[in-house]
């Protein structure tokens, strides 16, 4: 069995995209497509733009947004069959698209909303998110009962994100030094995927109201159950709960692997999943799809 993963924030450099653009048809009317859906040049973004502009929470969502779909457009034209689509985070929006959830210009327009509302939730709720290098997830949910940070992400057994309000940083730092654990703090805007969003997520509710949404023709992970899910109010209600939810990418990909998945395709920008991968299942295949080197491997694969 195949599943495909795309990746979430963090997954973006500058440049990415460009060699899709350049060699592909189908992923040049994609990019064009957003753009225009968009109302600017969205794809110039994404191929000249700097890394510090990237690090805007906007423009960093919808660039990984576009080249993961630009990608994907080029690897479709494979017609083959995929048993489960899933993402980190953002991610988990590139697979409504793939499933005929909604438009390209409604997935456009969401995950523009979603990420002014990620942004307007920080500013409100000053926060941050620290990684927790070595950290068993029985401990750090036991600290979260006592101290004021909430479980993030899940993004392996030994790889997990916090949110805290800012003004906790040392406080934190300081209790789990107590059992030998380092916090990293990330360059990220804010605490996300914590109580820290509830003001994107009511935004996020209103918005998703208001977008057509049908059944998903490929189940779908989600972030917040760890299932697959295909019916329109489970993955509405999925993504508005993932905004203050944590994101249980460990559970996800072994959802799929007892499910008897053996191949997992991660399309999009870097090599962030494969990474996970190697720490969740090590003996996992991983195919990574994002240059035309990448796709010229798999043609005598498929």
């Amino acid at each position: 069995m195949k599943a495909i993963m795309f990746p979430g924030q963090g997954a973006q450099y500058s440049g990415m995209g460009k060699d899709l653009y350049d060699n592909y048809p189908l992923a040049k009317e994609i990019f064009n497509s957003i753009d225009q859906a968009l109302g600017f040049d969205l794809s110039k973004k994404c191929f000249f733009a700097s890394d510090e502009e990237l690090k805007s929470t906007e423009i960093q969502q919808l660039a990984i947004l576009a080249v993961s779909l630009a990608a994907y457009g080029v690897y479709k034209e494979k017609k083959e069959r995929i048993d489960y689509l899933s993402g980190l985070s953002l991610g988990e929006y590139s697979c409504l698209y793939v499933a005929e959830v909604i438009s390209l210009s409604d997935l456009v327009i969401l995950v523009r909303e979603r990420a002014r509302a990620m942004q307007r939730a920080a500013e409100n709720s000053p926060s941050t998110m620290f990684a927790v290098i070595g950290a068993e997830r029985k401990l750090l949910e036991e600290k979260a009962k006592k101290t004021e940070f909430y479980i993030a992400n899940i993004n392996s057994t030994n790889q997990i994100v916090i949110s805290l309000a800012k003004t906790m940083r040392q406080e934190v730092k300081d209790v789990l030094g107590n059992d030998g654990l380092r916090a990293i703090e990330l360059g990220v805007s804010g605490g996300f995927h914590s109580p820290f969003m509830e003001e994107a997520r009511q935004h996020l509710s209103k918005v998703i109201e208001g977008i057509d949404f049908k059944e998903a023709k490929t189940p779908i992970l989600s972030n917040f159950t760890a299932k697959a899910h295909t019916k329109v109010d489970e993955l509405k209600n999925n993504l508005i709960q993932q905004l203050v939810a944590p994101v249980l990418w460990n559970d996800c990909i072994n959802f799929m692997i007892d499910k008897g998945v053996d191949l997992f395709y991660e399309i999009g920008p870097s090599r962030v999943l494969k990474g996970l991968m190697r720490k969740i299942s090590p003996k996992t295949e991983v195919i990574n799809l994002e240059k035309k080197d990448d796709f010229d491997k798999i043609g005598a694969k498929i």
